[in-house]
């Protein structure tokens, strides 16, 4: 399940253990079409967290996001590594399997 964050439950999120953020909007046919991917990943115990960045605009601009979607690994608070682009599954999973 994707954990829907905003400027309210953000920063508890992303502070302990490895989590995965999308930043991303409902008006991106790309971020569309990655939520069932994110979804599915989220079943195999990756803590996956969904940002809405035309209703995060602070976080948005905190991170430097110009792109959607845009991904943000963060391991205890601090970001471990930034993409962007449609990813699939094994992709996705690649990139978190390397900071754990």
């Amino acid at each position: 399940m994707l954990k829907k964050l905003d400027n309210n439950n953000f920063d508890e999120h992303i502070k302990q253990g490895l989590k995965l953020v999308m930043f991303g909007s409902d008006m991106c046919h790309y971020c569309v079409k990655q939520e069932p991917v994110l979804e599915e990943l989220s079943q195999n115990n990756v803590n996956i967290g969904k940002i809405d960045a035309y209703k995060a605009p602070e976080l948005t601009r905190k991170y430097g996001v110009t792109s959607f979607p845009t991904f943000i690994l963060f391991k205890f608070g601090d970001v471990a590594t930034r993409f962007s682009g449609f990813r699939n599954k094994s992709e996705l999973l690649d990139i978190v399997l390397k900071y754990i």
